[in-house]
Formats: C-alpha cells, structure tokens, sequence
C-alpha cells in the first residue's frame, strides 16, 4: 500500500523529478509515535501525502487537517504542516496545537547548506515581523550541481500545498537550513 501511495503521488501529483523513492516495506514507512524518532522516508511519505491532497492552507487550529493515518490533526499551514511531517505530537502537555515557525529551531538542530538530505528543512525567520517567517522542506536537488532545491510547502492561501524548484542562490538569502533532531 505504501509503495502505491509513493508510486502515485510521484507520479499524478509531481512533474519531473521525484523528490524522494518510493517507499519501501510494509506499514513501518506509515506507522509512527508520534515526538519519537522518524526515518526520513516516513516524513516523505507523510508530506507526500498531504501534497496529494492538497490540504487548503489555514491558520485556524479549528481548520486542522488529519496526519496520513489520521493519528492526529495539524494547523495546515507551513509549520503546521512541517510538525505534521516529522510527527510532531499536537497533544503534547502544555502545547495542545503544532508548532509555530519560530519553535521549530527549539526541537531542529542549525546545519550546512551542503548537508541538506530529504526531511530537513529551509528556515526563514523574523522575530520583528513574525507573519513573515516561513518554513518548507526541502525534498531533494533538482541538479548533480546542488544549484537548485525541490521544497514541499504549505504557502497560503494563494498556492496552497505545492512542490517546486527552488533556487538556492535566492534560498541563502532569506532561509537558514535546520535538521530535525529526532530524524534518522
């Protein structure tokens, strides 16, 4: 089932190409505990999942949108989103909501551009204008040259879930690269 999921979204939802393998195996790439550690397959499949989807863009917690085997439901937008990729816990005592943008390096480790692998994410932060900040994952190169970037991201209200190629020469402008300390 899980190797049909990847296989199709790869396939229906992507244009060119895939920013991760198919899944392998059985369940173990879908199952999670949620706030333990998670293989960087299952963050795809889980993005993945909600890109196939297309999971409207809010920032009402009331709005929220079911994980991949709707264990739990995240604010969908873009840190939402990404807590929901990394199995982040919702209901964890004394949050009750996903994480917000500038949360993120509290449970994420800072890294170099160089060791970005699928599952990381490209950070942009504005303590002074906080409705600036942004954050997508980053889901593989486009080029053997490490000049471009695939991302997922929740954008807004005006593109919504999307996948795309972005520049990285652009990226190092605003965006900081950060690794889930949970990921394996």
């Amino acid at each position: 089932m899980v190797r049909i999921l990847a296989a199709a979204v790869a396939a229906a939802a992507l244009v060119g190409p895939a920013p991760c393998q198919a899944a392998t195996g059985g369940s173990r790439d879908t199952a999670v505990v949620y706030d333990r550690p998670i293989s960087r397959t299952q963050v795809m499949v889980r993005a993945l999942d909600w890109l196939r989807r297309g999971v409207s863009y809010s920032q009402d917690n009331r709005r929220a949108s079911w994980d991949l085997n709707r264990g739990r439901r995240y604010r969908p937008d873009c840190s939402g989103f990404v807590s929901m990729a990394w199995a982040i816990d919702p209901r964890r005592p004394g949050l009750g909501r996903a994480l917000v943008t500038w949360e993120l390096p509290t449970i994420s480790t800072r890294i170099r551009w160089s060791q970005l692998r699928r599952g990381d994410i490209l950070l942009h932060l504005d303590p002074v204008h906080r409705a600036n900040e942004h954050v997508r994952l980053f889901a593989g190169w486009v080029d053997a040259a490490r000049t471009r970037a695939w991302v997922i991201e929740q954008s807004g209200r005006a593109h919504g879930m999307r996948r795309q190629a972005v520049v990285l020469a652009a990226a190092r402008r605003g965006y900081l690269p950060y690794r889930y300390r949970r990921i394996l």
